[in-house]
């Protein structure tokens, strides 16, 4: 049985830049995974009811992309490793399913993200190139 820990609301799970290595699943209650930008804080996810995040700090040895806290009081199961999550997903063989689902649905949204800033990108380079004239072009081009 994997451990199982109540957070009070408005509790900082992780920030980002940390290392540590746990995956959670929200039994009850809800998180919010944000960053944080030049102090504005920006939402990135609402994790509710038998959804999971920190997946990634499971896979890999990098600090975390952002930071996680309670929205409410909160129920999570805590995952801390890859053998953890293997013995799970064969025990609840559905959370594997829903898992690639959640998974895959994010990958699609950070691919649309993707395209949207290379896209804009794009366009100001293109206006920016057009601003400047042919020849700044081609001295550009050179460099």
């Amino acid at each position: 049985m994997l451990p199982t820990v109540n957070i009070p609301a408005n509790t900082v799970i992780f920030t980002e830049g940390s290392y540590d290595k746990i995956m959670y699943i929200v039994i009850d209650g809800g998180v919010e995974i944000y960053v944080d930008r030049n102090g504005e804080e920006f939402t990135l996810a609402t994790i509710l009811q038998y959804d999971f995040f920190g997946e990634m700090a499971i896979y890999r040895n990098r600090p975390r992309s952002a930071s996680a806290k309670t929205i409410s009081d909160t129920k999570v199961v805590l995952i801390k490793s890859r053998v953890q999550l293997e013995q799970f997903i064969v025990e609840n063989p559905s959370f594997a399913g829903k898992m690639m689902v959640i998974m895959g649905n994010r990958l699609a949204n950070t691919n649309d993200l993707l395209i949207e800033k290379m896209n804009e990108y794009n366009t100001k380079i293109a206006e920016l190139t057009a601003n400047l004239g042919d020849t700044a072009v081609v001295n550009m081009a050179t460099i």
